[in-house]
């Protein structure tokens, strides 16, 4: 496809045009041309038109002339053609000066080319360009329409229009977005990700992508809230027209956001839902139909548990993967119910963005998933106690720990007992309280901004820890004592107060 220039015309001799001024100008693109001879014509032309008069729009006046040129630059008029016809004024120095400093170009038209002659020229090209670009863009737009109504996908559909094979890959988490058949090889994602590396906030227009010596793919970046790039597999480069790709790139885009939100309301239902099964709120029956709903029902299942700011990467990398899971907070932890037979998988899948990952025991019935979760949060505890980056509860119980959930409840009221009660009793928080002073490594500013109490109120509620429990928050020995406990009370309760 051409693009017509201002220089174009005035090389095709037959048209009878001469650059009067304004060279600097002549590679200015025409996309129509338009004769007008009203005092504005500035007012009546779009952006890379040109301008066609015989004289009587050009003002006598010299500074008028000079106003002309700067109104029709302004406005990104592509040039003036004016017809040596005897009509126009003498075009003074000045003005011919003045296109020259703006670099807007003024032509002198013979006057035995007729100006339908320079505008069928004009629309012959302009409209085999604009015809190409607009029947491209509707046949992407029919193919975004039919993926909607065909079994196929949006990006099965534009690869067949476009004739590359397009994926979408999530640079942050490695992982291939818009699930199709015929997945992008691993090693090519790897070699973009390296190839990206601490640049993800802002992803290069264009990126080739080589797998050792062979060029594999080349991608770019889609406008979306997720860190993706468009994929096109091949061992030749991409020759697409930025029109074809910026509508492309639109368009999947606008499939990744609508994919994304879907999965996001599906994931707060199935967090709800998985909440309900742990809390014991809804019943076997109940539960039935929904878990259908998530592939997961009559399965053998197992439970995850990780720190909580890692949910969103283990939703994302599951979803990408199309593994079937539910997945909650319950306090300061994380956790993701699945199929037992599915568990190598994610754990493989999601050791690169987790550090700890603690495994419960199989359970096929829905009454001992409380008790899994619970298993998950110890196995978490024994990952982190030796920094392991994973822990089954059937062979890994904490350091120091005792190893069964009745002997983690013993151990927590042997110390923290007194305290348990008198909180319960008169509604204070001081195991809270304790449990935030020792994480914060003992920092009174940061407990106090994170319980949102006075210094004050915070000293007066270690005091009374103190007093009611015989120990010292400053003795190493108590502190110790402390912090067991407390693990072992948040392992007892499974994050389930």
């Amino acid at each position: 496809m051409s693009e017509l220039s201002v220089g174009d015309l005035v090389a095709m001799r037959q048209l009878g045009c001469r650059t009067l001024a304004g060279l600097g100008g002549l590679d200015r693109k025409v996309v129509w041309a338009h004769s007008c001879e009203l005092d504005d014509p500035w007012n009546w032309l779009a952006a890379d038109e040109l301008l066609m008069t015989t004289g009587i729009c050009v003002p006598a006046d010299e500074s008028r002339q000079v106003e002309l040129i700067r109104q029709l630059a302004r406005a990104g008029i592509a040039g003036i053609a004016v017809g040596d016809d005897m009509k126009a004024p003498p075009l003074t120095d000045a003005m011919l000066a003045e296109a020259d400093a703006l670099d807007f170009p003024v032509l002198t038209v013979s006057h035995s080319t007729p100006f339908s002659a320079l505008g069928r020229t004009v629309a012959v090209a302009s409209q085999s360009e604009q015809i190409s670009r607009i029947a491209r863009l509707s046949r992407l737009y029919e193919a975004a329409r039919s993926a909607t109504m065909a079994d196929s996908s949006l990006l099965e559909r534009l690869s067949a229009e476009l004739g590359y094979e397009l994926h979408v890959v999530d640079v942050e988490y490695r992982t291939e977005v818009l699930g199709r058949e015929g997945r992008i090889d691993g090693d090519t994602i790897r070699a973009l990700c390296h190839r990206l590396e601490g640049r993800l906030d802002r992803l290069p227009a264009r990126l080739a992508v080589e797998v050792g010596d062979t060029l594999a793919a080349t991608a770019f970046p889609l406008p979306t809230h997720r860190t993706c790039m468009l994929v096109a597999a091949g061992t030749s480069d991409v020759d697409l027209d930025a029109f074809g790709l910026l509508h492309a790139q639109s368009l999947i885009g606008i499939e990744v956001e609508r994919a994304t939100r879907q999965r996001e309301r599906d994931d707060a239902l199935g967090a709800a839902l998985f909440q309900q099964i742990i809390d014991g709120t809804l019943g076997s029956d109940a539960a039935q139909p929904r878990l259908e709903q998530t592939g997961l029902a009559d399965r053998e299942w197992m439970v995850i548990g990780f720190d909580s700011p890692h949910l969103r990467a283990a939703r994302i990398v599951l979803g990408d993967n199309e593994i079937a899971s539910l997945s909650c907070v319950v306090g300061e932890e994380g956790y993701l119910m699945s199929a037992a037979a599915d568990i190598d998988v994610i754990v493989e899948l999601l050791g690169p963005h987790i550090p700890h990952m603690g495994l419960s025991a199989g359970t096929s019935t829905l009454q001992r998933v409380p008790d899994s979760v619970r298993q998950s949060r110890w196995a978490l505890q024994a990952a982190r106690a030796d920094g392991s980056a994973v822990a089954e509860y059937s062979t890994a119980a904490p350091l120091f720990l005792p190893r069964t959930l009745s002997e983690a409840q013993f151990a927590a009221r042997a110390i923290l007992g007194e305290l348990m009660d008198h909180d319960e009793k008169n509604q204070t928080q001081l195991v809270e309280t304790l449990d935030a002073f020792l994480t914060a490594d003992r920092s009174w500013s940061a407990t106090a901004a994170k319980l949102m109490i006075h210094r004050q109120t915070l000293a007066y509620r270690l005091k009374r820890i103190e007093a009611l429990t015989g120990r010292s928050t400053k003795s190493s020995a108590d502190i110790a004592s402390f912090w067991m406990a407390l693990i072992a009370l948040r392992i007892s309760r499974g994050g389930m107060e």
